[in-house]
């Protein structure tokens, strides 16, 4: 009983901490992250001839957001915001497939 509760905690705990990290992701980061999972998308799509009009109006709107993300940043706040995005996994991975 106890093993089993204790995998019940441990499981918990790591969910948890998922929900916690995915929650504290920058907006940077989660820009990368729609970028990644588009071209992915659309990679995959292209790949199999299948059509790319939904896949394309799907990430419109979040991409969008991305787009205007440095609109009223300084040219400081830019630079920082790309340090910021060469920091994230999704960034590391666009272009390696």
């Amino acid at each position: 009983m106890f093993l089993l509760n204790s995998h019940s905690m441990m499981y918990k705990i790591a969910l948890f901490s998922c929900l916690f990290l995915a929650s504290c992701q920058s907006e940077v980061c989660e820009c990368a992250d729609q970028w990644l999972e588009m071209t992915q998308a659309l990679k995959e799509a292209e790949s199999k001839g299948e059509p790319v009009d939904n896949l394309l109006k799907k990430y419109e709107a979040p991409l969008k957001k991305c787009e205007n993300m440095d609109a009223n940043l300084t040219a400081a706040e830019k630079e920082q915001m790309i340090e910021e995005l060469r920091a994230c996994d999704s960034y590391k991975k666009i272009g390696k497939d």
